[in-house]
């Protein structure tokens, strides 16, 4: 199932939501890795070269090609 980033604008009782994009988790990206090296292992963005789980997300997230 897909999730989307929502905009709401308005005010209560007449709201309005947008789709901004397609929200991307980590464990869909093309930058999220396994790593083992010197300090340990485990997953990683390589984007950002922070430690990750994979329901994460962050705004530079791109789907992979899988």
């Amino acid at each position: 199932m897909n999730e989307y980033i929502i905009r709401e604008t308005g005010f209560p009782g007449a709201v309005k939501q947008e789709i901004v994009e397609e929200l991307v988790r980590c464990k869909d990206c093309r930058f999220y890795r396994f790593y083992d090296g010197t300090f340990g292992k485990g997953w990683m963005c390589l984007e950002n070269n922070t430690a990750r789980h994979g329901d994460d997300y962050c705004s530079r997230g791109e789907r992979s090609e899988k």
